[in-house]
């Protein structure tokens, strides 16, 4: 496991629960099931500015397949940085602004997943040549801290359920190890997915922890090259409200 550095060693990941409310996490399920209802009524107008889009919504694609693939800043082939930031602050306000105020002082990336049930995300990591473990690969150490995949990610409900694993949870699901908490900080170039029961919304996004969750979680941000502090070019290209 490469894990999340910190200046104790090295964790699985970590918890963000004392930093946000529970409660809140709650209410943003009812929030996201709201505005993804929203979305889907505007679905129409929205696939006129898109491509992608229009032609998933023709070809009869399910509304949850675009949403996942619309509320992105990631997915450029599918939608521009630009207008997938817009698509974000457009439906979903109130939980951007919640992050902003709470978890993160910059933001590099943003996405929301809707996972229905029997659909959750399969065992995988983030980048490399070896995303689904099929040939055993694994980055180094030093490649792995070089390329800096850590994300911050939420759930808002007890029916998502991540988790993160070594190379051998993929046929062996014991040894895969649940992420508990309502927002966490892991290693996206750790394998990881949805167990098999698993639906609901959950956010991931990367960017610049506030200074008081570094502090109190020791968080070794020697690695997190781009953000502390932010480059020039994070400065000016960082997602804001």
């Amino acid at each position: 496991m490469l894990g999340v550095l910190t200046d104790n060693g090295k964790v699985n990941y970590i918890s963000l629960d004392n930093f946000i409310s529970i409660d809140k996490m709650k209410y943003f399920d009812t929030y996201f099931e709201k505005q993804f209802k929203k979305f889907c009524n505007e679905l129409p107008r929205i696939i006129e500015r898109n491509e992608w889009a229009y032609h998933q919504y023709e070809e009869n694609r399910s509304k949850d397949f675009i949403f996942n693939n619309l509320m992105s800043t990631w997915y450029d082939h599918n939608i521009s940085r630009e207008d997938g930031w817009r698509l974000l602050k457009t439906y979903v306000p109130e939980f951007i602004d919640y992050l902003f105020d709470n978890v993160v002082d910059y933001m590099q990336g943003m996405l929301i997943r809707c996972e229905l049930q029997g659909g959750p995300m399969k065992f995988h990591r983030d980048w490399g040549p070896d995303t689904n473990g099929d040939l055993g690969l694994s980055p180094t150490e030093k490649e792995a801290r070089e390329l800096q995949e850590t994300w911050i990610w939420f759930r808002f409900s007890d029916t998502k359920k991540l988790y993160i694993s070594e190379l051998d949870g993929k046929d062996d699901i014991s040894k895969r190890i649940p992420v508990k908490p309502y927002g966490a900080v892991f290693n996206g170039l750790d394998y990881h997915g949805c167990y098999e029961d698993s639906y609901g919304f959950s956010v991931r996004i990367s960017g610049g922890l506030k200074k008081n969750i570094i502090s109190d979680k020791n968080i070794d941000i020697t690695t997190w090259k781009d953000w502390y502090p932010p480059t020039e070019y994070w400065k000016t290209e960082a997602l804001t409200i």
